[in-house]
């Protein structure tokens, strides 16, 4: 095996041994990307400062930051050419603890302008490619990091997620990702002009290949204390693809059939179910109101007001998403307060339904990958597709296929693990949102490793020969 074939696990514990210098690793890593960077344009940036071994757990292993997370010196672009000369003097605080922990930073990855699309391109750096195939989207907006991680081109990526950023790039790329639960690690350096990050649905978290790595990471981002890993019981798993009135794709129907014939068959208690009172409609739309709200009050009263007029037309196309976030834009601050409540609610039903050891198993999009597309308008990377996506050969809204199962969990704050669980009819690769109670993000990542064990996906083709 090549040294990117190595988990970052196994990396670490080379590295701790002295079996292996940090200065091989990244000079091997660089010559990779150097040579599979020009065809999948993932990384963006590199760091000059070459890394060194050391003592502390991480000892050294090169990580990557999407370009919208702060390390202190080092350019920051948000993908958008408004940033390109902005250079943090602070690092993020969740980066920091990786940092201390003995990680270093090897560059920066790929996004849309401001995170603000579920594919990966903007004009400074261009558009990155899914390495499982070019002409396919990784998926956005923490595409970059997907990207380079199926590709071997990092061991560890930090992204981050307001509706679906992270999951629905690991899904597309075949690759882990976790979103942990809201306000578990602090989410500051990763707003630009150092604003304050917004006040709901924003986390930073890992991407990586194995749920090892993920753990491994977690470790070491978490905000508690480990107390160590208690005895594990593999909890009951709850799966549907019901996602309120929107087409859901057959071939993320067949892999969610497969996956629980499989998981059957290894003894794992398995149930076609969803929360009784948890309602797909009524959480989409408190996720938009409560975003619409938080993310309009960056802007002033003129702007939000012509952005209002301007997205009446994408509003009337994506009812599910569009329509919802510029409810929040009027500013009402008792429709605020109502969404508010609807998040303590639903919330609420998700707990009910999983305290009895269980997990529930959802898609993460209701299409399965697709080539690129382009924006029929782009206004300062705020873009409108006019034309729809076809599901089963039925019309669906670009962004309400896309955030058809995402907001609903952002809007609860519940952590998530994304692992692979099959592939389409092309040999993509189709994701999972494995969902669990709030706090319990080693436990989940543990059941997600054993789910996966199961199903066994292999690698991205370019991963293994490139």
């Amino acid at each position: 095996m090549q040294l990117h074939q190595y988990p970052a696990t196994q990396i670490c514990a080379a590295l701790s041994a002295g079996d292996i210098q940090a200065k091989e690793v990244i000079h091997h890593q660089l010559e990779r990307i150097q040579r599979l960077n020009p065809v999948i344009n993932a990384v963006v940036t590199l760091n000059e400062n070459q890394p060194t071994s050391n003592m502390r757990p991480l000892a050294g292993l090169p990580i990557t930051l999407k370009d919208q997370i702060y390390y202190r010196g080092m350019a920051c672009t948000f993908g958008s050419e408004r940033y390109k000369g902005f250079h943090p003097t602070q690092t993020a605080s969740a980066v920091e603890r990786l940092l201390n922990a003995g990680a270093q930073v090897m560059g920066k990855t790929n996004l849309p302008p401001l995170s603000m699309d579920f594919q990966c391109s903007n004009t400074l750096f261009g558009t990155t490619n899914n390495p499982w195939n070019l002409e396919y989207t990784p998926g956005g907006s923490s595409g970059g990091g997907a990207a380079a991680i199926a590709a071997g081109m990092s061991f560890v990526d930090i992204g981050t997620d307001l509706s679906g950023s992270l999951r629905i790039p690991a899904s597309f790329c075949g690759v882990f990702s976790l979103l942990p639960s809201e306000d578990a690690i602090p989410i500051d350096g990763t707003m630009p002009n150092e604003a304050a990050p917004l006040k709901h649905f924003a986390r930073m978290g890992p991407i990586a290949r194995t749920c090892d790595d993920l753990d491994l990471v977690w470790t070491h981002m978490n905000n508690q204390p480990d107390v160590g890993q208690k005895e594990f019981k593999m909890p009951k798993v709850n799966w549907s693809v019901d996602s309120g009135g929107i087409e859901v794709c057959k071939s993320i129907v067949k892999c969610f059939e497969s996956a629980k014939n499989a998981w059957e068959e290894s003894g794992v208690h398995v149930v076609q179910a969803q929360p009784k009172d948890f309602d797909f409609k009524r959480a989409r739309r408190a996720f938009g109101e409560i975003m619409g709200f938080e993310t309009s009050a960056l802007m002033s009263a003129p702007v939000r007001f012509l952005s209002s007029i301007l997205g009446r037309a994408s509003a009337r196309r994506s009812p599910e998403f569009i329509a919802n976030v510029m409810l929040g834009y009027r500013h009402n601050k008792s429709r605020l307060s109502n969404a508010i409540d609807e998040k303590k609610i639903l919330s609420g039903a998700i707990d009910a339904f999983l305290t009895d050891n269980s997990v529930w198993v959802l898609p993460v999009t209701a299409t399965s990958v697709f080539k690129h597309m382009a924006p029929t308008s782009d206004r300062n990377g705020v873009r409108d597709y006019a034309l729809p996506m076809y599901i089963n050969e039925q019309p669906v809204n670009y962004f309400d296929a896309m955030a058809a199962f995402t907001t609903p969990i952002s809007l609860t704050g519940h952590p998530v693990v994304t692992l692979p669980i099959g592939f389409d009819g092309n040999g993509l690769p189709i994701g999972a949102q494995l969902i669990g109670l709030k706090g319990q993000e080693k436990e989940l990542i543990e059941t997600a490793k054993r789910l996966h064990n199961i199903l066994k996906p292999h690698q991205c083709p370019m991963f293994t020969n490139g």
